[in-house]
């Protein structure tokens, strides 16, 4: 039998119905050295609370009958630490404050359900600024909404009745260990302690996820501006970047330009790192004064309205590519747009995958980084590992959406395939860690392929390049939303030839403070 799927109004119908509104390009500012000027975009509008209670039903329908609570993240543990909600109860409800649940009841088919929010509190607000209260978040969600300290009352008389509880937040194999338990799956073993008659918690996260692979019209618009304002991000980087900087300067000034333009946050950790960092994943610390003949990777995403963008560009810090890294960065672009070739209708992100990761393997052993496409290591496993997994150990791409990394419709278990309404990034990489052989297990086998590939290994030593897109698939086809962000040798050069402001009001003595400040580990 086939399950109940969110509706999704066509793209093209969608955006066509907005065009009378449609706003202008937005051309670059007065004095700019940057004449980029952004694409003309429907005007803005908020999702609106029919959609919200669409989802809601949706995910009713894949219900039996039973009790489906949701907690939203709780209160900060104090009024100044920041506050971002989690993704399933934003999805349901749109509701982007602290302390709020959601339940759902089904019984004979019939489905009730009820938001719970802070109550209005002005002695709190005075501290935490106001709170939408029950009747303002009813309206928002398009629910019925009461406050939240008649949440345990609401439940009790439902679950005496239900024999089944849905749950977003799965308990663990070990259910008895609460401390190591978060607080909403805190929640859910207290509910099922007290209600001896529940007979089973059901997780519906599957369900969740198969539902959100697809955007809607309203989401893609969401992306597509944290994706233009990550964009002008990069662009800003590029113009800003120099010898002598530290990582933290280009990570102030992206996450800078996050918020001007209306940005929540960052959606995720920022990734700045220059030289031996760039070749290090999801390096966090930001903290390295950047050298002239090293890459920086910048993987960066705006959040805006909870939905973010991933995009990432590598530049180098003296402006100019070395022969060692445009071969690098040659090599990741032209995996990037053999992976973007295959990106059609009904075709699984996997295959994009196998694809990026030829380009790469035949490109890897033409630089002398592996011995041939197909060439293995001997790495601790029942069966030996490619070794092109040594310099490219992640896979091509995600989805994104209220996550960074969210479903997506490619995913071979939640539809297999790319349709309209998927929302994906494309990311092939290449790190070449200066001790990239030296934890092989030591075999003859890998002290013979050590002594080969070393000098290679030398020559392209701290080089790290990965290339990262956002992409739509619409009507129309394959859109690849990121594309103001210069990728292109010649593109990325032109653009760090040209002034930043950012750099004119600079005052580097202050930045050396942080050298002697924070010494670095021994």
């Amino acid at each position: 039998m086939t399950l109940p799927r969110l509706a999704v109004v066509p793209l093209a119908a969608a955006l066509l119905a907005g065009a009378a509104a449609a706003q202008q390009p937005v051309p670059a500012p007065p004095g700019s050295t940057d004449a980029f000027v952004l694409p003309a975009t429907p005007a803005p509008a908020p999702i609106q609370a029919r959609e919200f209670a669409e989802r809601r039903r949706a995910l009713a329908a894949r219900m039996e009958d039973g009790v489906l609570v949701v907690l939203g993240t709780g209160e900060p543990e104090t009024d100044y630490t920041p506050f971002a909600q989690n993704s399933p109860f934003r999805w349901l409800t749109g509701v982007n404050e602290p302390g709020a649940a959601l339940v759902i009841s089904k019984r004979g088919g019939a489905v009730s359900e009820r938001l719970f929010v802070l109550p209005r509190n002005p002695a709190r607000e005075v501290w935490e600024g106001p709170r939408l209260g029950a009747e303002r978040a009813g309206r928002l969600a398009g629910i019925p909404a009461s406050t939240a300290d008649s949440l345990d009352a609401h439940l009790e008389p439902l679950l005496r009745a239900a024999r089944r509880l849905y749950t977003l937040a799965p308990l663990g194999p070990d259910g008895s260990r609460a401390a190591f338990l978060r607080v909403d799956q805190q929640y859910v073993q207290a509910l099922r302690a007290r209600h001896p008659n529940l007979a089973e918690v059901r997780d519906l996260s599957a369900a969740a996820f198969a539902l959100r692979a697809t955007k809607s019209p309203a989401e893609l618009d969401m992306l597509r501006r944290a994706v233009l304002i990550t964009t002008l991000a990069q662009r800003e980087a590029m113009r800003a970047v120099e010898p002598g900087m530290n990582e933290f300067e280009i990570q102030a000034l992206i996450e800078g330009t996050f918020r001007r333009y209306g940005a929540e946050r960052p959606g995720f950790g920022s990734i700045v790192g220059s030289g031996p960092n760039s070749t290090t994943l999801h390096y966090r610390t930001a903290d390295r004064f950047m050298q002239a003949g090293e890459t920086l990777v910048m993987d960066i995403g705006a959040s805006y309205n909870g939905y973010t963008a991933d995009v990432t560009r590598t530049v180098p810090v003296n402006g100019r590519f070395t022969p060692e890294q445009r071969e690098i960065y040659s090599l990741v672009l032209e995996a990037q747009k053999a992976a973007e070739r295959e990106a059609r209708p009904g075709v699984p992100i996997t295959r994009l995958d196998e694809v990026a990761a030829e380009v790469l393997a035949r490109g890897l052993a033409r630089l002398g980084l592996i011995q041939s496409p197909s060439a293995t290591y001997d790495c601790g496993q029942p069966a030996p590992c490619p070794q092109v997994q040594l310099f490219y150990m992640h896979g091509i791409g995600h989805g994104i959406g209220l996550d960074v990394h969210d479903p997506d419709a490619s995913y071979p278990n939640l539809g297999g395939g790319f349709r309209v309404g998927s929302a994906f990034t494309i990311e092939p990489g290449i790190y070449v860690r200066a001790d990239a052989l030296d934890y092989l297990p030591d075999t003859p086998r890998n002290r013979s392929l050590r002594a080969r590939l070393a000098p290679a290994v030398q020559k392209y030593r701290n080089i790290g390049v990965r290339i990262e897109d956002d992409y739509f698939f619409s009507e129309r086809g394959l859109e690849r939303v990121s594309a103001g962000a210069p990728r292109e040798i010649a593109e990325i050069e032109a653009q760090m030839a040209l002034e930043g402001s950012w750099n004119r009001e600079r005052r580097p003595e202050v930045v050396e403070w942080y050298r002697r400040a924070v010494p670095a580990a021994p």
